[in-house]
């Protein structure tokens, strides 16, 4: 059976491709899997779902339309933090197109403006306080980093639908995210909605490079941002944080196959809606036995989301939040003609039509030089980044 309701839509050199037609697609749990086209549920050992990745190598495997989602919470069992994992916990959304075709602004056809009313933003108060026991570990020295992040939740009128969030969001060319991707699931009428500007990994010719982004500076985007680049790449804090993550994915990267990662972008700008961010890239070169499996396995989660070390960060980030990320600071895979890539799930909402609900969630890594009430500020720009350019 063929669900042709199901789709996923990506920024792809400077316009929009449009994946239909799925011939398989599941949801993987811990314990069982949920068949998307078809609705039905069995049980299911997600082993199972790692050996067939096993096996699936980076050489070849583009040569399939392929989209995983991989959610925050696969990391308890990466990281063998069993514990806390529970059954109900969604770890991958896996998706394989037959058809794809682009969409130009023609073709988009008219969306409606999207407007949204805050049901539950974050607390200064108690996010202050979620601060405050983290960085009390930061001085007994478990933890180097770790990444403090809060959920907005939002309702919309009900005559909105995918297509308007989609299209709004992306209307214009120069504000879609590098690695954004926007899926729409039927089965549970919701869409996954990422503008991510951020790179897990892309896979080019044997090589393999992961770009982390640290350091955020608000800017309007009519003015220069050269003089506020000459802030951002001095600020102490900021180096901090990027330097601790890029040590951290050269160590990550050097794990899946030969210790011979190598820093090739210390400190570089990147320009997104309202904000200048600084970002490395770090890359090794790779042979053509290495799976795709074991990539995700030695660079999920993405450290910039975690912090260092990461099974640390992300105990207390388990201890501090109390909530699931879900698609949320998970990557999205995507295997299209030549390109393999998987981002880092920032600047992303799960859209809910049954709730007519907007999950949007926002944070940032705290370092011993972190302010409690500056990192809050800079959760709110990061926040307006995305809804601002969803619904101006």
């Amino acid at each position: 059976m063929t669900d042709n309701n199901l789709y996923t839509i990506i920024p792809y050199k400077n316009t929009l491709v449009k994946m239909v037609d799925a011939t398989r697609a599941f949801a993987y749990y811990l314990n069982h899997s949920v068949n998307l086209l078809t609705g039905e549920k069995k049980s299911w050992d997600f082993k199972l779902w790692i050996d067939e990745n096993r096996s699936v190598l980076l050489e070849t495997s583009s040569q399939e339309q392929r989209v995983i989602h991989l959610f925050y919470e696969l990391s308890f069992l990466i990281e063998k933090e069993f514990h806390l994992l529970n059954s109900d916990q969604l770890l991958v959304i896996d998706l394989i197109f037959t058809s794809h075709y682009e969409i130009n602004e023609k073709s988009a056809g008219d969306f409606l403006p999207i407007k949204l009313k805050a049901i539950e933003l974050p607390d200064r108060g108690n996010y202050k306080k979620a601060f405050k026991e983290g960085y009390k570990e930061l001085l007994k020295g478990n933890c180097y980093q770790f990444n403090l992040t809060r959920p907005y939740l939002y309702s919309f009128n009900k005559n909105l639908g995918p297509s308007d969030f989609i299209f709004s969001l992306w209307k214009k060319v120069q504000s879609r995210g590098a690695f954004g991707s926007a899926t729409f699931i039927p089965y549970f009428n919701k869409l996954l909605l990422s503008n991510s500007p951020e790179c897990l990994f892309q896979y080019e010719n044997g090589k393999i490079s992961s770009m982390p982004i640290k350091g955020t500076m608000k800017r309007e985007d009519s003015k220069d941002w050269k003089e506020l680049w000459k802030i951002l790449v001095n600020d102490k804090k900021s180096q901090a944080e990027l330097f601790m993550i890029t040590d951290l994915l050269r160590n990550d990267l050097s794990r899946i196959e030969l210790p011979r990662a190598r820093v090739t972008k210390k400190k570089f700008p990147k320009l997104v809606p309202g904000l200048l961010h600084q970002y490395s890239q770090v890359e090794v070169e790779l042979s053509a036995a290495v799976s795709l499996w074991r990539v995700i396995e030695k660079l999920f989660p993405g450290g910039s989301i975690t912090g260092a070390p990461k099974k640390k960060a992300i105990e207390l980030i388990e201890k501090l939040e109390k909530r699931e990320r879900g698609f949320y600071c998970g990557s999205t895979i995507v295997l299209h003609k030549n390109l393999l890539s998987a981002s880092i799930n920032i600047r992303s909402a799960v859209v809910d039509f049954n709730e007519q609900s907007l999950l949007y969630q926002a944070g940032g890594g705290i370092t011993l030089l972190s302010d409690a009430d500056e990192e809050f500020d800079e959760m709110t720009y990061k926040h307006n980044s995305f809804i601002d350019t969803l619904t101006l």
